[in-house]
């Protein structure tokens, strides 16, 4: 029996490697929930449930570290953006002081895919197709930018804050930090943009999954696998250079040219994990099963497409109750429910 914690029980992510998780059948699996709050869907889709700190707190790590010892958990899960950096940081000595693997790659990979600015440099510096990329300020004073362009910001997520910019003044009047935010080229159109999911364990990398995506406030709502060499030799070799250790999403698009571009890099497992996992590579049964030295064989269903949907999921207020008091509990749910794929 393996046990494996995963936090952010609340979000997008952390629920999708649960029911990833929920996939797997051989080996065993224990899994565990944590998440800042009682109310958190996901926490009830996992075998025991606890609250810890935020990441930001300073009990965060120490909350963390009385699970680790107290289960004995094998393989940890980070599921939420903000944690990425602290649990890079101290992987080594949360491996050597709890034997707990923490699933996260090197501190430098998620510093360079946190920042769209040092994403771009990077895969310029490696040689490797990019999209032009400029600081705000720069953007401003270039008379032959052309236009439509994106700004965002440099450090963002769900695509807040990502705006089409169709001439000089609406550039200078975009409503970000300027001192924050970055200027890039306009790539392609929404009909060419990709979300790639690649996991690295062992010094092994998966095959890549390309899904043609369209999104919904920031989010894939649906997806359609796709064969495509280019794009996935291109975003094969950005993993063997970022030396990817766990999950890496890529999104990116394909300009006029069929040339594929990043512009984002979330160094983790992404919310379409489980997508990936209903289409017949489940990216955290690869990761499990290649560091314990098993193989694994993804069968993708290329003729099939991924329509996202929401579940709703009733628990009495005694369980949440009892979490929130305790600050963990064992959730049992009720048995006309089946949650994630997974048997209640």
């Amino acid at each position: 029996m393996i046990t494996v914690l995963v936090t952010g029980a609340g979000g997008g992510v952390g629920q999708g490697i649960i029911k990833s998780l929920r996939l797997i059948s051989d080996p065993p699996l224990r899994i565990l929930g944590a998440d800042m709050s009682a109310l958190s869907a996901g926490l009830y889709a996992c075998d025991k449930a606890f609250l810890v700190e935020g990441c930001r707190s300073p009990g965060y790590l120490d909350s963390l570290a009385r699970i680790f010892q107290a289960e004995s958990v094998d393989y940890y899960f980070p599921g939420t953006d903000i944690e990425l950096a602290l649990c890079a940081e101290n992987r080594d000595r949360i491996a050597e002081q709890f034997g707990t693997k923490v699933v996260v790659n090197s501190p430098e990979t998620v510093r360079i895919a946190d920042d769209k600015g040092l994403t771009s440099a990077f895969l310029a510096n490696n040689g490797l197709p990019y999209p032009r990329t400029w600081p705000m300020a720069e953007a401003l004073e270039m008379d032959d930018l052309i236009y439509p362009v994106i700004a965002k910001p440099a450090v963002g997520f769900r695509s807040i804050g990502v705006e089409r910019v169709n001439s000089r003044d609406e550039l200078a009047n975009y409503p970000g930090d300027p001192a924050a935010t970055i200027v890039q080229e306009l790539i392609g159109d929404d009909a060419r943009e990709f979300t790639c999911t690649i996991v690295g364990a062992k010094g092994s990398l998966s095959p890549v999954l390309a899904l043609r995506r369209v999104l919904r406030s920031g989010d894939t709502y649906r997806a359609i696998p796709e064969r495509n060499p280019v794009i996935e030799d291109y975003v094969t070799a950005i993993a063997r250079k970022l030396d990817v250790e766990g999950a890496c999403n890529f999104q990116l698009r394909l300009g006029d040219d069929g040339v594929p571009k990043v512009f984002e890099i979330n160094a983790r497992f992404s919310g379409t994990t489980p997508f990936c996992a209903q289409l017949g590579f489940n990216p955290v049964e690869f990761y499990l099963k290649t560091d314990r030295g098993l193989a694994y064989e993804p069968e993708i269903a290329w003729d099939s497409m991924v329509l996202r949907y929401w579940s709703e999921l009733v628990v009495p207020r005694s369980m949440t109750d009892t979490l929130d008091q305790a600050g963990q509990s064992e959730p049992q749910i009720p048995a006309q429910f089946s949650l994630y794929g997974g048997t209640s």
